[in-house]
């Protein structure tokens, strides 16, 4: 019995060594990062990546959740590097503090962090290729997990072999192949018990709900490849058709891409649409569902994903990146500067008031230079901020102001204004202050532009 099943180990081992040595997506001359946890799936693919010939460096992230069990993974993966005599990268990450802030669970916070890295270090290291040990088990729990929460068809898809420079060389491999490989060859792992707990959802899949699916059908993985190719085909046919439709909803500009309310009124598959096509975006298919509520009621309504905003207006749906600029972000500018570029772009110019032909547009402003003080402070607008518009003796309302020259709700986040000794000389962009005026008696103007 025991020489049957080491003869099941070899075929296994050898069934990982051809896929990875045959992979479309590994290119022979590329100098490949390896994500090395630790665990035997990563193990396994930097013995195999540096036995095939590969250039490799290995990187190992330390995400401050496990105490001396995270050292000792770090140790080892220093180690591994070392008996390969290839480059070792590793750093320590705040995972806890990065999940608080993005209001993303641990496991997300490890992921952003450890792929943002990774990016990093291959740009800073002329490296081509990141592989990372997903596997078949993987790529079922992850199909289960989505169609459980609710997803689309790229969700029951599951894992792609390869994004960007992202690379998943033993994703049709199971983790009982992968195991086989590591016994046959000898090496060495680490086992994280967090893997056994149940109180994450996806331990609870692999625990739980797998050995009930493995006794109904014994041979679920390899059913599920199946199921993964087919669904891959179909994935690619919806998603070239999507695309070709969605060109015709879409208006691309400068700061923004606005979607035809109308074209999606229309299509009875809006919701497929809008799910493949705001993916990338950060939205989800429930933010897709509330987006279809909120085109038909009141326009205004807005809806956020971590980088981007929907903002619901008559005609359109904008998609606009945010921008990280608190109100709390002031920008000091003195007399003697001629441009800045953040966070806005604009040119500054004293001239002589004979020198100037004052002319009515929004992005110039125009302003008696011995009125002012200086520095000029450049800030966000925010709710109670007034000024003396141009042409009016009584205060107003910014937020008035910007209704009344019927500014869009997805601008308004970003308009800025400029203040001289705490007073807003200029709504930048919209209106100017009338204290600050030109007049016959004025010997100085101070000309301020916004360019695009």
């Amino acid at each position: 019995m025991e020489l049957v099943r080491n003869v099941s180990f070899v075929v296994m081992a050898k069934s990982i060594d051809a896929w990875v040595t045959n992979s479309p997506y590994l290119k022979k001359d590329s100098r490949i990062l390896v994500g090395v946890s630790g665990g035997a799936d990563s193990v396994v693919l930097a013995h195999i990546l540096h036995k095939k010939g590969f250039t490799i460096s290995i990187a190992h992230c330390h995400f401050n959740l496990r105490g001396k069990d995270a050292d000792a993974d770090q140790q080892f993966a220093k180690e591994l590097a070392l008996s390969l005599q290839v480059p070792f990268y590793t750093t320590k990450f705040e995972t806890e503090v990065y999940a608080r802030t993005r209001k993303v669970s641990i496991q997300m916070a490890a992921r952003d962090l450890r792929y943002f890295w990774f990016e990093k270090l291959c740009k800073e290291n002329g490296l081509d290729q990141i592989a990372v040990g997903t596997h078949l088990t993987d790529r079922v729990e992850t199909f289960l997990f989505n169609a459980t929460k609710g997803t689309g068809l790229s969700g029951l898809r599951g894992i792609k072999p390869l994004n960007g420079k992202v690379v998943r060389p033993l994703l049709d491999s199971s983790k009982e192949e992968i195991y086989a490989y590591a016994k046959v060859e000898g090496l060495q792992w680490r086992e994280d018990d967090s893997n056994q707990s149940i109180k994450y959802a996806r331990n609870k899949i692999r625990h739980k709900v797998l050995p009930v699916l493995q006794e109904i059908n014994p041979n679920l993985e390899a059913t599920f490849l199946r199921n993964f190719e087919t669904l891959s085909r179909v994935d690619a046919f919806v998603e070239a058709q999507v695309d070709s439709i969605w060109k015709e909803w879409i208006v691309k500009e400068e700061k923004s891409i606005k979607v035809s309310i109308s074209k999606i009124k229309e299509a009875f598959f809006a919701d497929v649409v809008l799910r493949y096509q705001l993916k990338p975006f950060g939205f989800n298919g429930s933010q897709v569902h509330d987006l279809l509520q909120a085109i038909e009621g009141q326009p205004g309504a807005m809806i956020s994903s971590l980088d981007y905003h929907l903002f619901i207006d008559r005609e359109f749906v904008f998609i606009q990146q945010k921008r990280f600029f608190s109100a709390g972000n002031d920008f000091r500018i003195t007399e003697f500067m001629g441009e800045i570029t953040q966070p806005l772009r604009l040119v500054f110019e004293d001239k002589h008031a004979e020198e100037v032909q004052i002319e009515s547009h929004k992005n110039k402003a125009y302003f008696d230079f011995d009125k002012l003080k200086f520095p000029l402070n450049l800030r966000k607008w925010k709710a109670g901020d007034k000024f003396t518009p141009f042409g009016m003796r009584g205060q107003k309302k910014v937020s008035d102001v910007l209704i009344d020259q019927k500014i869009p709700k997805h601008e308004k986040e970003n308009i800025w204004v400029l203040e001289s000794d705490n007073e807003i000389c200029w709504v930048v962009g919209v209106r100017s202050s009338g204290k600050f005026k030109v007049e016959s008696s004025s010997t100085r103007v101070y000309v301020i532009e916004l360019k695009a």
